[in-house]
């Protein structure tokens, strides 16, 4: 027979391509977003998400899904095509969520390999059923059969879901033979995939929560996940009530929560440069409750407010739905630091603009064109500095009122006077005059933040003049690493706050450190390797700096012998005492 003969074929090897579709580029939470998409069209108020787990050897692992929702349900001509790949109601429309027809099924066929639903509309006693097993179309495939899906059947509901199917309108999607869910971080137990999922959704559908669509995942209630800390009633608002009273001892009730309002650096509606659409930009910054203090980016707090992951992080919102969080490339001016985790950024568009906006048939990233790049560039160059600089201005006025660096080595201070009494006495012989000290210790209180006021500083010229030894941290311009100041038997040691070395290894050593115990894993890890690296970087940079001498040996070699005799006798007798 020759190829003339056999005739036309298939355009599509349906059980084949099937197959080929589930590597469709979502991950778990995104595929069971293309469901509740599907809910949110079928003006659903309450979608619930019940997940069932079997044992797998000797681990758990999740064997089925379930949807339901009491949205229209689905006639028997939408029940009949809904799992047809391509069918849409709202085929290419530029004003619903979906509008390709492949979401919830690609999304189905990503995380298991057979998809069931049963749907009601109202008025009708009927509940009707449609199955797709890709196993068995497969081999049917192979069989030389006809691949396909049959019309609507009355098999009854799952015994165990009749209790949660509405009594009116609604449909129940069931996913089983799953055999490809892992959370953010490929791990698969039930609990960690539950977890990553509630996150994820939690910010994917943020606006609809805010507006009172009920989302609950095995009934755990959604709150809201905000990253510009503007919408209220959300997870942030909830978290930081629930701490304030516990670190103020009043009494939490859950659903009094306060509403942390972000700070707003812009909020408009713009053009895209060289064309005629327009898109909403919104650059936002956490409240100082949020903020709180330079190096508490990463605690415990900060990693349950979420705070870590949204460094750098763009939210392209399609008809008020997320189908984007991440970094974009070259965006935020200069490069991405630390303190822009505390930027929200918000990027509003509507169907009309998918293209530009690089939006593929799963509604999973986003790639902006050329234009609306550039048109991003320039408002990101013009705000995102501005909240920089608040983040910034919030962290010395928090530091400024609990005075956080005054005192942080105070009790090393201490320990160096109690022990100083047994050493070699200094041999400074200029000697200043009590108008002279009393103005080192008045530049000294401001320089702590200590100078409030008269009682304020007296206090603290009262608890420092008779040590031999102090320090403080300062912030001083220029590239000293610390200042001395002589006043006979006592010398004042700034620590500049500004410098790299300060900021590289002093204060995130200091993190860890009031981090205690828990401070383990990579972050510890890295900081301790930087601090290797820092204790020997300083020594080169001391012998650079002897090397600028003509003559170092005879200029410093007593300056070395003192260094390392009072280094080791400081260290041998003081310990544990920060």
């Amino acid at each position: 027979m020759t190829i003339a003969d056999e005739g036309a074929i298939p355009v599509v090897l349906s059980g084949q391509a099937l197959l080929s579709l589930r590597e469709s580029g979502h991950n778990f939470p995104s595929a069971v977003g293309e469901v509740i998409d599907n809910s949110i069209e079928a003006r659903a108020n309450n979608i619930q998400i019940l997940t069932e787990e079997v044992m797998k050897g000797r681990k758990k692992a999740l064997d089925q899904i379930a949807f339901i929702d009491d949205g229209e349900g689905m006639d028997d001509h939408t029940l009949h095509h809904y799992l047809q790949l391509g069918f849409s109601k709202r085929f290419m429309s530029e004003k619903t969520i979906g509008k390709f027809g492949v979401g919830a099924k690609l999304a189905s066929l990503s995380v298991g390999t057979c998809i069931e639903a049963w749907s009601r509309v109202q008025g009708s006693d009927r509940i009707r059923h449609v199955k797709f097993d890709l196993d068995a179309a497969v081999n049917a495939e192979k069989q030389g059969k006809k691949v396909g899906i049959n019309p609507p059947d009355d098999e009854p509901l799952p015994p165990h879901l009749e209790e949660v199917f509405p009594e009116g309108s609604g449909t129940l999607v069931l996913w089983s033979k799953i055999d490809r869910v892992s959370d953010g971080h490929g791990r698969s137990t039930p609990d960690h995939v539950r977890n990553e999922l509630n996150k994820e959704l939690s910010r994917i559908f943020r606006e609809f929560l805010c507006g009172g669509i009920r989302i609950s995942v095995d009934g755990v209630v959604l709150k809201p996940h905000d990253p510009t800390f503007l919408r209220k009633g959300t997870w942030v608002d909830a978290v930081l009530t629930e701490e304030l009273a516990r670190t103020s001892g009043i009494p939490y009730k859950r659903g009094d929560e306060r509403h942390f309002h972000g700070q707003v650096f812009f909020n408009e509606e713009v053009k895209v440069q060289g064309t005629d659409h327009k898109i909403r930009v919104v650059i936002t910054l956490a409240p100082p409750e949020v903020l709180r203090y330079k190096g508490a980016g990463g605690d415990k707090l900060a990693q349950k407010l979420r705070v870590p992951e949204n460094q750098g992080a763009i939210s392209f919102m399609r008809l008020d739905r997320e189908i984007s969080y991440g970094t974009v490339p070259r965006l935020f001016p200069g490069s991405v630091d630390t303190p822009d985790r505390y930027i929200g950024f918000e990027v509003h568009f509507t169907p009309e603009l998918d293209r530009m906006m690089g939006v593929r048939n799963v509604k999973r990233g986003a790639v902006p064109s050329d234009e609306l790049r550039k048109t991003l560039t320039t408002i990101a160059a013009s705000y995102v500095p501005k909240a920089r600089d608040e983040i910034q201005r919030v962290w010395s006025e928090e530091n400024r009122k609990a005075a956080v660096k005054s005192g942080e080595h105070a009790p090393i201070a201490r320990a160096v006077s109690s022990v100083d009494r047994t050493m070699p006495k200094g041999r400074v012989k200029e000697v200043p005059t009590p108008a002279q000290r009393e103005k080192e210790y008045d530049n000294l209180a401001k320089d702590a933040g200590r100078s409030a006021t008269k009682e304020e500083k007296a206090a603290y010229v009262q608890e420092i003049k008779d040590l031999p030894f102090v320090l403080e941290t300062v912030d001083v311009p220029g590239d000293d690493l610390f200042l001395l100041t002589h006043l006979g038997e006592q010398t004042i040691i700034r620590l500049n706050q500004r410098h790299f070395f300060y900021q590289e290894m002093f204060e995130p050593l200091q993190v860890l450190a009031k981090a205690g115990k828990t401070s383990t894993g990579p972050d510890a890890s890295a900081t301790a390797r930087r601090a290797i690296e820092a204790i020997t970087l300083l020594l080169v940079a001391y012998a650079k700096a002897e090397s600028m001498h003509e003559t170092p040996i005879a200029q410093y070699k007593e300056l070395r012998k003192w260094w390392g005799s009072f280094t080791e006798q400081y260290l041998t007798k003081i310990k544990d005492v920060v």
